[in-house]
């Protein structure tokens, strides 16, 4: 594919945010025979990993990683294709990274991505996993992939921020858009152009506020309280030990579930109790278990790993005081209110600021998740009429969304589409709503050749109707629907018209797909293999932790060539 050969300066790596790079003007070379082009230094850097290697640190023999190798290696071309389905395992390892990097050069490398039978599937463990990302439970991201600002200079002010995040060309060019309305959809009229939209109320990352980050704080005393919903760290933690010994550190704990979790139960019923470790009358954490619903006692939707929204409707009424997590977060939300409006401490202006009028209904003031979910697809200020899609969000405040990707799932009154229950087609589309725009395949402009007509008839999915002048196919387009496959844009174009019409990678500044990643990788722009932090084998040619200087320079380099970097050598 076309990404290959692309000599890249940074971006915006997978679909989540990191410094912008403006890769206008970036030589390439078709023939795939520079010393200095991407696929070059691919060949370089992976030559050491030989058959021979594999099995002697992996344990694979030779004849079988051969095999295995041809076999996959097979399922590529104009008529097959091969996806890659990985658990969450490969996300949990501590060189996750590494391999998920892999995944998607070979699938790249093979023409994998962007059509039917391609792609990379991280399969799910829970039903909603990839929604708990997509509006996220991680502390690093804001909803849609946009990044939560820092204590940096970058993030002093708005203007600061869009402008380290807001990409020259691609698609993150509209980052404004997003954030603006993300704001609005938080603040709501409180959010004015004056007080860059409420930009400062947003809570800062200022250090590795990650899982096993805040285990650490735990245990050193650094946290008075937790939250436990959907999880069980007490036994299903990367260090369950130390994890349950850090519970006995806390203030307070809340635990929602339909049982009594280990995570509940650590004080007087646990390994560390029984050896001794630990003594329920010496415990100072004061324990809430609170009853929960199941999902078929709640109305809501989950995001599958095909990045699906489907609707379920509550089948039966939560027994006794279980309750939803949508009924637990709105009151807790609604009492913290209330206790931080007696209080006009500026800590608590953007608590105060945040809108929190759903509507209720029933004996228990169930708040109506519909409502959640068209603030979720975003609306116009001031008439609040639902928008179509992102293409219909702003930057000057116009527009409110909490969660740009989502867009487009509620674009009427009465039209939930993730309650669609008419499937039609090959990919099911009327079931569910899948983002973004009801896509069922990412990067569906690659499943075309660069003229526009299909690789095979076979495996074709979107492709030019020179007729109708549009892309038209079996799915909707990823890629601006009128623009043809000769589009070459002008000179010093932004946003989405710097992109060509051949350019299927419409997320990234030069619409190619990135087997370099240059910015936002904090472990190099290619991957490397590693062991485990807690592997008790030694590879030679790395190590277990490698330091800079251990590091290939052809791994440590963090930029690719530019006009100005063309006179240093990177080796």
């Amino acid at each position: 594919m076309e990404g290959l050969h692309s000599l890249l300066a940074g971006g915006h790596g997978k679909d989540r945010g990191a410094e912008a790079a403006d890769l206008r003007g970036c030589e390439r070379d078709l023939t795939l025979e520079h010393p200095r082009c991407v696929y070059q230094f691919l060949k370089k850097h992976f030559s050491r990993y030989t058959p021979e290697m594999v099995e002697r640190y992996c344990g694979v023999p030779k004849e079988l990683f051969l095999k295995l190798a041809e076999t996959y290696c097979s399922a590529s071309g104009p008529e097959k294709t091969g996806v890659i389905c990985y658990a969450v395992g490969w996300t949990q390892h501590s060189r996750g990274v590494q391999t998920i990097r892999a995944a998607a050069i070979l699938q790249l490398l093979l023409g994998n991505i962007g059509r039917p039978g391609g792609g990379i599937l991280a399969l799910r463990g829970h039903a909603s996993i990839q929604g708990s990302t997509d509006i996220p439970t991680l502390y690093d991201i804001l909803p849609g992939y946009l990044l939560m600002p820092t204590h940096e200079s970058h993030a002093r002010t708005l203007s600061d921020y869009i402008e380290r995040y807001r990409a020259p060309t691609g698609w993150w060019a509209n980052y404004d858009k997003y954030i603006v309305s993300l704001l609005k959809a938080y603040y709501g009229d409180a959010a004015t152009a004056n007080n860059d939209y409420g930009f400062q109320w947003l809570p800062r990352v200022t250090g590795d506020h990650s899982h096993q980050g805040y285990w650490l704080d735990m245990m050193d005393g650094k946290m008075e309280g937790l939250f436990v919903m959907g999880q069980n760290p007490a036994v299903a933690g990367p260090n369950a030990r130390l994890e349950r010994r850090a519970l006995a550190k806390l203030k307070w704990l809340v635990v929602r579930d339909m049982v009594e979790l280990e995570t509940a139960s650590f004080w007087y019923n646990s390994p560390e109790v029984n050896r001794g470790e630990l003594r329920p009358e010496e415990i100072a954490t004061e324990v809430f278990l609170l009853p929960a619903a199941g999902h078929a006692e709640k109305d809501g939707c989950f995001t599958n790993t095909q990045r699906l929204l489907q609707w379920h409707e509550k089948a039966v009424e939560p027994p006794g005081e279980a309750r939803s997590e949508t009924w637990f977060m709105y009151h807790l939300g609604r009492r913290l209110k209330e206790k931080a409006r007696t209080d006009p401490r500026p800590r608590n202006a953007g608590l105060n600021a945040l809108t929190w009028n759903y509507a209720t209904e029933g004996q228990h003031q169930e708040p109506k998740v519909e409502e959640v979910l068209q603030e979720i697809n975003g609306y116009t200020l001031p008439d609040r009429k639902l928008a179509s899609g992102f293409t219909e969000l702003q930057a000057d405040g116009s527009t409110a969304c909490g969660c740009w990707i989502y867009s487009g799932v509620f674009p009427q009154p009465g039209q939930n589409k993730a309650n669609g229950r008419s499937p039609h087609g090959w990919y099911g589309h009327g079931w569910g709503f899948a983002w973004p725009a009801d896509r069922r395949i990412l990067y569906n402009r690659a499943s075309a050749r660069p003229d526009g007509t299909p690789w095979s008839e076979r495996k074709k999915l979107i492709w030019w109707d020179e007729q109708k002048q549009e892309w038209t196919g079996f799915d909707v387009p990823d890629f601006t629907r009128k623009k043809p496959p000769s589009y070459e844009p002008p000179q010093n174009a932004a946003g989405d018209e710097a992109l060509a019409g051949d350019k299927p990678f419409v997320m990234h500044q030069d619409g190619l797909g990135w087997i370099w990643v240059p910015v936002g990788l904090k472990d190099g722009p290619l991957p490397a293999h590693y062991e485990p932090l807690e592997s008790p084998i030694r590879i030679l040619f790395i190590g277990n932790r490698p330091t800079l200087q251990q590091t290939p320079k052809f791994v440590r380099t963090t930029r690719m060539l530019t006009p100005q970097m063309r006179a240093s050598p990177m080796f």
